[in-house]
């Protein structure tokens, strides 16, 4: 839920990958195929964009079925993009509060509250962008209304949230997923937490299958670090920082990636000209029982990207 939340100090306290993947590819009834293209089909794109002012531009209806959403902005700083689907019975309106519980700087509050949207609603991904790096995700959704919120617009005032944009989704236009790229990431439980365990990982032109096989709302930033960086550095700047230390971050430039999506949930998401270099793959929700950020349990990934 974006880096962000470390400046909010929403801190209280602190096998293998082609087997598990085959396995999941298998599962679905379709074989892995390498395809580096975004996956979208022409004409049923939908175009948002995320200005300083927290206004979510996009659409009102769109097909269902296999939805592309191409997600721009023009903040210098980046701005995320979370799309919702309440449950039936269940108002966005108190989603958004439970979701302004869950970045609160109160452990307990957080995981309360991020245990309340899990239970409340479809978390259904979105973005994380740059000016420079639209981002591309691709997911299937049945028809229905959906609700974009401009997650950092929100994260500023979660006690007065900006308006949502609803979209709705009308009949299935019949177009599915027919394939899957062969960078492959699975968010996963582990004995030691959870973890985002990866497959092929290693082009910046590239899509990404995403599927979140664990039992929490899990996102996936996208972040250049200092090259050379690993994982054990970037768990020592996590542990400093919540120590109350101010280390130096490793982080080179602002995240880009996929928003939290709902366990059992997938979703392709392709960078639009991300630059190669070194990245750490970060989950910035709160544990359900904690309310730490899972990066600081030990839910990063460093990748390099050619």
């Amino acid at each position: 839920m974006s880096t962000a939340l470390l400046r909010r100090g929403a801190i209280s306290g602190v096998r293998s990958a082609a087997v598990a993947a085959l396995a999941f590819a298998t599962a679905l009834g379709g074989a892995v195929a390498a395809h580096a293209d975004a996956p979208g089909h022409k004409g049923f794109v939908v175009n948002v964009k995320l200005s300083t002012s927290g206004v979510v531009e996009a659409p009102d209806e769109h097909p269902g079925g296999t939805v592309t959403f191409r997600v721009a902005t023009d903040d210098p700083n980046g701005r995320q993009l979370q799309i919702f689907r309440p449950h039936a019975g269940v108002t966005i309106d108190q989603v958004l509060k439970d979701l302004a519980n869950a970045v609160s700087h109160d452990g307990p509050t957080a995981a309360a509250g991020i245990t309340a949207v899990t239970n409340e609603a479809e978390a259904l991904g979105g973005a994380l962008t740059t000016p420079s790096i639209p981002m591309i995700v691709t997911e299937d959704i049945k028809p229905g209304p959906i609700y974009l919120l401009d997650f950092t617009a929100f994260l500023a005032h979660p006690t007065t949230p900006p308006p949502v944009k609803e979209i709705d989704l009308c009949e299935d236009a019949g177009f599915h997923i027919p394939h899957f790229p062969h960078e492959i990431v699975i968010q996963k439980d582990t004995p030691d937490g959870p973890r985002f365990q990866t497959e092929n990982v290693d082009s910046a032109g590239g899509a990404f299958f995403v599927h979140n096989a664990a039992t929490e709302l899990h996102e996936m930033e996208i972040q250049p670090v200092v090259p050379g960086t690993t994982d054990d550095q970037i768990q020592a700047y996590f542990n400093a920082i919540a120590s109350g230390q101010n280390p130096p971050a490793p982080f080179t430039g602002p995240p880009v990636g996929m928003g939290a999506i709902s366990p059992d949930h997938d979703a392709v998401v392709h960078p639009d000209k991300l630059p190669p270099g070194d990245y750490v793959l970060l989950c910035f929700v709160p544990d359900d029982k904690t309310g730490v950020p899972h990066a600081f349990l030990g839910m990063h990934k460093v990748v390099h990207l050619a």
